[in-house]
């Protein structure tokens, strides 16, 4: 389907994480300072959760800390070292603990444990190195709760909205995140965004399925997206645009595909446009030009471009200009959104 351009992002590279599957055996060791429990990694973390002994000798000094706390109307990541790290700090470590607190508990290989939810309320990763032994030497706390209290006491955030902030904040902290990192940020930001779809907010429905189609967060299956474009389009016009798109090439960006559901791709172009969407309406004068969609109708086309006129005129008049230079004339009894079949 020709339309507007596609913004094409690096598609997401699916991490495999191994669910840690903890158990409380002993480690069994008269000097627990100088041995290491294992040099793999998943064995050496099984050991590490449940040992606080073990904790004590190979957790690095300083060992640095990355948090996001509450700055005015914002989240602000700071950065510190640490002579000691809380033991509290690694509770959620612990099987039982995180599942008290409905949360998981991943491994990352090589030298990574990731422990989140699945609402995009907690996240945190845990960093280890290699010498001798496995040594934690970076904590990365990037829970928004805290920061969202913050904020709640000075907004009033309608259902929804709480978790839109979180989801955009998230977003935006990918880029002060490691790479490695950052994949757990985009996937925190897309629970939050279908929290907030769960709650009612259109415009994190549509967050949503943008995240998810750009490749940054993990791939919801094409029905959930579509649900999600759905239900945003009802509010939001220009959503109708994404949800056209959707209908012909269902997130596979691909210039040379064969529009999968023309009928409704148009339909929601046509509603869109009817409901005010000015790019909606430009994309009808390309779809009516290209001929990919619905057989080409230059004229009908040229009317589509003379209504974005009226709102857009410098894109409507590139529009108008080019094909009245292919000799189109335009036929005022003809109307851009009454697009004959496909009503």
């Amino acid at each position: 389907m020709t339309t507007n351009k596609h913004v094409r992002l690096v598609k997401w590279s699916s991490i495999a994480l191994l669910t840690l599957g903890m158990h409380t055996g002993a480690f069994a060791s008269s000097s627990v300072d100088a041995q290491c429990p294992s040099d793999d990694f998943a064995e050496f973390v099984k050991v590490f959760a449940s040992q606080p002994e073990i904790q004590k000798v190979f957790i690095a000094s300083p060992v640095q800390e990355i948090r996001v706390v509450f700055d005015g109307d914002k989240p602000k990541v700071v950065k510190r070292k640490l002579k000691a790290l809380d033991a509290a700090a690694l509770s959620v470590l612990v099987p039982e603990n995180a599942a008290e607190s409905n949360l998981t508990i991943n491994i990352d290989l090589p030298n990574k444990v990731i422990v989140r939810d699945q609402v995009g309320g907690f996240l945190k990763v845990f960093v280890f190195k290699h010498d001798d032994c496995w040594v934690l030497n970076r904590v990365e706390d990037w829970s928004l709760e805290n920061v969202l209290d913050g904020v709640a006491r000075t907004e009033k955030l309608l259902p929804g909205e709480r978790e839109l902030k979180k989801g955009v904040w998230f977003d935006r902290l990918a880029n002060h995140a490691s790479p490695e990192s950052g994949v757990y940020l985009y996937a925190a930001a897309l629970d939050s965004y279908l929290a907030g779809a769960q709650q009612g907010s259109p415009q994190a429905a549509l967050s949503a399925a943008g995240i998810s189609l750009s490749g940054q967060a993990p791939r919801l299956d094409n029905a959930k997206i579509l649900d999600l474009l759905v239900a945003a389009s009802k509010s939001i016009p220009n959503a109708g645009v994404t949800l056209a798109n959707f209908y012909c090439d269902e997130g596979e960006y691909d210039d040379k595909h064969v529009c999968i559901n023309p009928q409704q791709s148009m339909d929601a172009l046509e509603n869109a446009a009817s409901r005010g969407s000015v790019d909606a309406l430009s994309q009808l004068g390309e779809v009516y030009e290209a001929g990919t969609v619905v057989p080409a109708d230059l004229p009908r086309a040229m009317a589509c471009y003379q209504q974005v006129q009226k709102t857009d005129p410098e894109s409507g008049t590139r529009g108008v200009d080019h094909l009245a230079a292919q000799g189109v004339v335009a036929d005022n009894s003809i109307q851009c959104v009454k697009a004959g079949s496909f009503r």
